[in-house]
């Protein structure tokens, strides 16, 4: 049996890029899905499409859930709608900013810290007592190659991964004597919408090389590789491992180039 089959998996940010190839991957496993995006629509609609793109497979969906993690109350809603117990929460949901750090407005900062950082520790919070109950669990953090080398011009994304990073692994360390896994995944540049945010302020970004992006589907398929082996760190690809293993040695932070308007 493989380590996904008939387990309950709530993922947040189910709407987007990693979370559609989540859905796309766990489900021939034989897992149960609960999904969570702000973007209720587009959610039922990408669902759809995964459904019809894989017919009969062993999983399913059991529900989903429009959610705004920004608030406190957000993320009590969602646990309060989880009906069934969670076994692998997968803390997905994020959102990104470009720009000078100075230039930002406040309440992009606050929604930011609150989608990436706050969300991922009060979901956490509100399923672990469950699991420790129930002597079994696993939580997962989307954080990001950020957190090792942190990128300028994503100051912002930048602080709120390095937390998620050191929230998983503190958390880990309290957790496993109750059977509770942790694992912290950390893409590096992906090819989702997030590559599409704007900037803010009087910096024009300059995208990313084509050769520092990678797919979707190898970073998610390496990410449930680490889950199933309770790793605690994933660093999918070999250009990520590298780097991280270079940001270990070094002082390293990875810079956006930009044009001042």
């Amino acid at each position: 049996m493989n380590y996904f089959q008939d387990k309950n998996v709530l993922i947040t940010g189910a709407a987007g890029g990693f979370g559609v190839e989540f859905i796309r991957q766990l489900l021939p496993l034989g897992t149960r899905l609960l999904l969570a995006d702000i973007n209720g629509p587009a959610l039922e609609e990408k669902v759809s499409s995964v459904m019809s793109s894989i017919p009969g497979v062993a999983g399913r969906v059991v529900k989903t859930i429009e959610s705004d993690l920004s608030t406190a109350g957000g993320c009590e809603a969602l646990y309060r709608s989880c009906d069934i117990p969670v076994d692998i929460l997968i803390n997905n949901a994020g959102m990104l900013t470009y720009g000078f750090f100075h230039e930002h407005p406040a309440d992009a900062l606050d929604r930011l810290m609150a989608v990436n950082m706050l969300a991922p520790m009060r979901l956490s919070r509100l399923f672990l007592p469950d699991m420790v109950a129930r002597r079994g669990g696993h939580i997962v953090f989307i954080s990001s190659l950020a957190a090792a080398v942190p990128t300028a011009l994503e100051t912002s994304y930048s602080a709120s991964k390095c937390g998620v990073r050191g929230l998983g692994m503190a958390l880990s360390a309290e957790v496993k004597k109750f059977g509770v896994a942790v694992t912290n995944v950390y893409p590096n540049f992906a090819d989702t919408g997030m590559l599409n945010t704007g900037s803010f302020g009087s910096a024009t970004v300059r995208r990313v090389s084509p050769f520092m992006i990678g797919s979707p589907a190898m970073i998610v398929r390496s990410a449930l590789r680490g889950i199933g082996r309770k790793k605690l760190n994933v660093y999918p690809g070999v250009l990520t491992k590298a780097i991280s293993l270079w940001a270990g040695i070094s002082s390293m932070v990875y810079t956006l180039s930009a044009d001042e308007q």
